[in-house]
């Protein structure tokens, strides 16, 4: 079980993460919109807007911890409607995840 140090670590790791999401798709020129939605819960964190008309979801988690049960599901939904879908649990997958939303 997760001490309150270490979950607070990892809340920082991926608040940083978070940050450098966000810093990146506003220098390409698009929105990094926080999902909260009182009705549904699972979300990926973070729906990406690029110019072009591209977007994608970022689900975004800090180094080497996974989706859970219920996100995992969302996620799959997501893509069974046709849209792309990510988790990035470490800031040096930020280009590749947004090269890959620019780029379909």
């Amino acid at each position: 079980m997760e001490t309150v140090k270490e979950a607070g670590d990892r809340v920082l790791r991926e608040k940083e993460t978070e940050r450098k999401l966000v810093c990146a798709v506003k220098s390409m020129g698009g929105m990094a919109v926080k999902l909260v939605s009182p009705s549904v819960d699972g979300l990926p964190d973070r729906l990406i807007l690029l110019p072009g008309g591209k977007a994608g979801f970022v689900e975004l988690k800090a180094k080497g911890k996974k989706p859970r049960a219920l996100q995992v599901k969302r996620m799959n939904d997501l893509r069974a409607l046709g849209f792309t879908v990510f988790v990035v649990d470490d800031k040096e997958r930020i280009g590749g995840v947004l090269h890959a939303i620019q780029t379909t």
